[in-house]
């Protein structure tokens, strides 16, 4: 059965602006071309910020190198969406923390783009949040809790890898957001601000 293009448009033009901006940003890969010329006739009827036609194209195509690259150095140009200062440049970094309460033991390895002096107070946080609290899940805890100060102390030798490696990741899925908001450094920051409080 084929797709009916009219039900599509009739719902795309019911839809609110941000649920067109967030398919224009984010959902391109899974659309059908059809579907992706009905979107871009929907932002133009409503006026819809035009950038969001270079979201779409970004995510039509498959990166190059120095596409990816481009991106990349965009990101760590940023202010630091937790400080907001912009005198370093941002790194992907994996805070690691365990807390356990007797029967239950939660183990958290969350990515995070920060500013170095932010990812370094998290990582010092988390490791003394989870020397102190790590250790009283029975018997997840007296496990998790040395591998994950460990790992943080790990993830402190190979800091370069692990950065380049987030900001990979991040630059691949956002890729329409960061198309679209290119000359918008302000709305990337909260963006980026929005992902490291939801991750």
């Amino acid at each position: 059965m084929g797709i009916d293009l009219e039900q599509i448009r009739k719902n795309y033009s019911e839809f609110d602006d941000y649920k067109i901006e967030h398919l224009a940003k984010n959902e391109i890969g899974s659309l059908d071309p059809d579907v992706v010329a009905i979107l871009k006739e929907e932002i133009k009827k409503r006026g819809l910020d035009s950038n969001l036609n270079k979201g779409i194209e970004a995510q039509a195509k498959e990166l190059t190198e120095s596409e990816l690259k481009e991106l990349k150095s965009k990101i760590k140009k940023l202010a630091c969406p937790d400080c907001g200062q912009s005198n370093s440049p941002l790194i992907g970094t994996f805070i690691r923390e365990v807390k356990s309460f007797i029967v239950f033991t939660h183990y958290k390895k969350t990515p995070l783009i920060l500013c170095h002096a932010c990812a370094d107070r998290k990582r010092n946080n988390a490791m003394i949040t989870t020397a102190l609290l790590g250790w009283w899940g029975i018997p997840w805890g007296l496990f998790r809790t040395p591998h994950a100060i460990i790992s943080s102390l790990s993830d402190s030798k190979n800091r370069e890898v692990i950065s380049d490696s987030i900001l990979t990741q991040f630059a691949l899925e956002n890729v329409g957001e960061l198309r679209t908001n290119w000359d918008k450094e302000s709305v990337l920051v909260d963006f980026i601000r929005h992902r490291n409080q939801t991750n």
